[in-house]
């Protein structure tokens, strides 16, 4: 006997429902993607021992395809392993034309950012050393402007609080929160309070579960069509995660294939519909953005979460005249197996 969920959506489309029920073989999903990357944002409302994985590196630098900007990538080496997961770091320019407009002599530059909310501490001190060089760092949390910054090692607050810290344990991975230096100078909060945010989703009809729905009808219609959501995971896979000796590797190796696929998420909050926590949140950000730009901050950053970057880039070359040029990639998970590295 299986366990069915019957999905109601329409995304602009004649409203229907999708019976999804889970195949015997897992699919690692969309669920952990939320709370590892989506929740982040609301989380302040006999074993053998962890393979930490450090990250940090910078893996690579290269210039971006005007038109094909990525933010999140699985590395693998010459033998199509799983070697790391990755974020960049896009570095945009403002146009001559649109500095000129703006009687700016020197044209504005914004770096995207791209998070993930659990990472090896290596990756997390990685950042720390880059924002040191910036005029602002644009950061989201879902809080009031006078809200206490968050102090690492703060107890975890909350559903999706708990299940991050647990998810840390997991994966071997270190939590956000606890790494990042939010009390620099530089740090400057941009996002909406709970009260904007709950408005917000009021305005749009939103609601948690409205959300995880839409996640997953879009998960089932790309299933439908015979696009992948993700590995999955056999019988055997699962002993290796419960009872492996290297079973935080494995998992981590799970969730990159199933992360690095942004079209699900993107779609489900993004496009012309939008959504509460990509498109609202990310116009707070950008409102942030333009009065440090007025107060004549040329260098800034965008410290947000990957699934955020996609509008994040539509909206810098939009409104701010703004193209992407280098991109550096940071190593956030190792990927490799002991033997590999």
């Amino acid at each position: 006997m299986r366990t069915c969920l019957e999905v109601s959506h329409h995304g602009g489309r004649p409203p229907r429902a999708t019976i999804f029920c889970p195949r015997p073989a897992l699919r690692c999903g969309w669920l952990l993607f939320a709370v590892v990357w989506g929740g982040w944002g609301v989380a302040l409302s006999g074993a053998a021992e962890p393979a930490r994985g450090r990250g940090g590196a910078i893996a690579e630098r290269e210039d971006v395809p005007n038109d094909d900007v990525e933010f999140l990538r699985l590395s693998r080496d010459a033998k199509g392993r799983p070697a790391s997961l990755d974020t960049s770091i896009v570095h945009y320019r403002e146009s001559e034309a649109s500095a000129r407009a703006a009687g700016r002599r020197t044209r504005v530059e914004v770096d995207l950012v791209g998070a993930v909310h659990l990472g090896g501490k290596g990756y997390y001190d990685t950042l720390d050393r880059l924002f040191e060089d910036y005029d602002a760092v644009l950061y989201e949390l879902v809080a009031p402007d006078n809200a206490r910054i968050p102090k690492p090692g703060r107890k975890a607050s909350g559903a999706i609080g708990n299940a991050q810290h647990g998810m840390t344990k997991m994966l071997g991975l270190e939590f956000q929160l606890d790494q990042i230096d939010y009390s620099a100078e530089n740090f400057v909060h941009a996002d909406m309070s709970p009260k904007e945010f709950d408005a917000a989703m009021q305005k749009r009809g939103e609601s948690w579960w409205t959300m995880f729905t839409r996640l997953m009808a879009e998960g089932v219609e790309r299933a439908e069509r015979g696009k992948p959501t993700g590995p999955e995971v056999g019988i055997g896979d699962l002993w290796g995660l419960f009872f492996g000796k290297d079973r935080e590797v494995r998992l981590r190796r799970i969730m990159a294939e199933q992360f690095t696929d942004m079209e699900v998420l993107t779609a489900a909050f993004g496009g012309e519909e939008g959504s509460s926590l990509i498109t609202d949140r990310n116009g707070a950000a950008l409102e942030v953005l333009s009065e440090q730009i007025a107060d004549g901050k040329k260098r800034m950053a965008i410290f947000y979460g990957a699934a955020h970057m996609e509008d994040f880039d539509r909206r810098l070359r939009e409104d701010f005249g703004m193209e992407p040029g280098e991109v550096e990639w940071v190593e956030a998970w190792d990927l490799r197996m002991p033997g590999e590295r």
